[in-house]
């Protein structure tokens, strides 16, 4: 068999080379026009003066801040990397933290040491702020991540260990007497398929995941306080079910590219009774019906890069959320303390509440202790993923 001859292969590089270059030049010529987003400095030596790897570190940062998303050709670009990379069999992919499991979802991986960072003396400080100075009760409640526990679907173990941080973590505050809802065992203990829970393309639960997490935790919260949420307006046979067929590209499906991934269909609960609620985001009210609680524009985003379907979900990320149960404005008031994975069980969990307070410390500019004390809830719950650093959290919360 005759090989092929070396100018091929070298002219592929060139090539190659040639369209990165006029990516680049491209993205300089923006700068210069005045595009502020392009952002890049100029090479300047440092206590070494100028040595070889910071040339090669400068030109290295100045080419990807020169190739941003907006310059044309390069989404092309990534899919057709992504479509040679899936043909190779390649699992992981470079410079994303995000690697393809055994049964095809996508996820991302990390490892943290909790021994070093000690996230329980956060949690168990903020525990007894709670209680101590509010006067209500403080449960934890740990949402599942992407990988299960039980069974990772990893195509090497040692990628990924928060699952194992976080069981540690959580045996160590119920030791300090913190009250505990582990999600990820009610999950399996209810039946369900810990993957079928999770959009393939993206890291979050389903909607569907998040109408039986608000079920589950109203009820919970019911029998260890007495609180009084109507858990019964959470069943299942009291909701439809609304499908847009193939809208949804998540995060992780963004990075893979369209090479990689394929969109799939967001499906939304939606209740077969009317329903009376008020929502405050931003200082500003909105009155109506379920649909107050969703943004059914953003479930179709006209571009699958630009557009996430789960950010529809209590019309995204936002510091303070709250939301006022007009059918039942007698009941408990809740609050919690959030991130990106309340989304899915949030609009549920206000049909069961008198008012639901969603407080995520990662955006809230205030003090949060502040906000509890004027809210004065009847309990207070944090709802974090087992991706979520506990302790960093905890750190803002504080």
């Amino acid at each position: 068999m005759k090989r092929k001859p070396k100018s091929v292969t070298a002219a592929a590089f060139i090539a190659v080379l040639a369209v990165c270059l006029v990516m680049a030049l491209s993205g300089g010529v923006r700068r210069l026009l005045g595009d502020r987003s392009v952002d890049i400095y100029l090479y300047h030596p440092g206590e070494d003066g100028v040595t070889y790897l910071s040339v090669v570190d400068w030109f290295k940062d100045t080419c990807e801040k020169l190739c941003t998303d907006e310059l044309p050709g390069r989404v092309k670009l990534k899919e057709a990397n992504a479509a040679v990379n899936r043909l190779l069999g390649k699992w992981i992919f470079e410079g994303t933290e995000m690697v393809r499991l055994n049964n095809g979802y996508l996820a991302q991986v990390a490892v943290v040491d909790y021994e070093k960072v000690s996230p329980e003396t956060r949690v168990i400080a903020f525990r007894n702020f709670v209680e101590e100075e509010l006067g209500v009760p403080y449960l934890y409640i740990q949402a599942p991540c992407k990988l299960c526990q039980e069974d990772p679907q990893l195509p090497m173990a040692e990628m990924d260990n928060f699952n194992q941080q976080t069981t540690m973590l959580l045996d160590k505050l119920r030791e300090a007497g913190v009250d505990v809802l582990d999600l990820r065992r009610s999950l399996h203990e209810d039946g369900l398929d810990h993957y079928d829970c999770f959009y393939v393309t993206d890291h979050h639960w389903t909607a569907p995941t998040g109408l039986w997490a608000a079920r589950v935790m109203a009820e919970d919260l019911n029998e260890r306080y007495g609180l009084g949420l109507d858990s019964g307006r959470l069943a299942e046979e009291r909701f439809t079910r609304r499908v847009w067929e193939d809208v949804f590209l998540g995060s992780l499906g963004r990075k893979a590219s369209l090479s990689a991934a394929q969109p799939e269909d967001f499906v939304l609960p939606v209740p077969l009774e009317p329903v009376h609620v008020t929502m405050t985001r931003y200082g500003a009210e909105i009155t109506g019906g379920f649909e107050v609680l969703y943004d059914e524009e953003a479930i179709m985003p006209e571009d699958y890069y630009a557009g996430s379907s789960y950010g529809a979900l209590l019309r995204g990320d936002c510091g303070y959320l709250k939301v006022e149960n007009l059918d039942c404005p007698d009941g408990p008031v809740v609050a919690v303390l959030r991130e990106s994975f309340a989304g899915a069980p949030g609009p549920y969990l206000s049909l069961a509440a008198g008012e639901l307070h969603l407080l995520d410390a990662r955006y809230y500019d205030g003090s949060i202790k502040e906000k509890l004390a004027e809210i004065q809830p009847d309990v207070v719950v944090s709802l974090l993923n087992v991706e979520c650093y506990v302790h960093a959290y905890f750190d803002e919360v504080h």
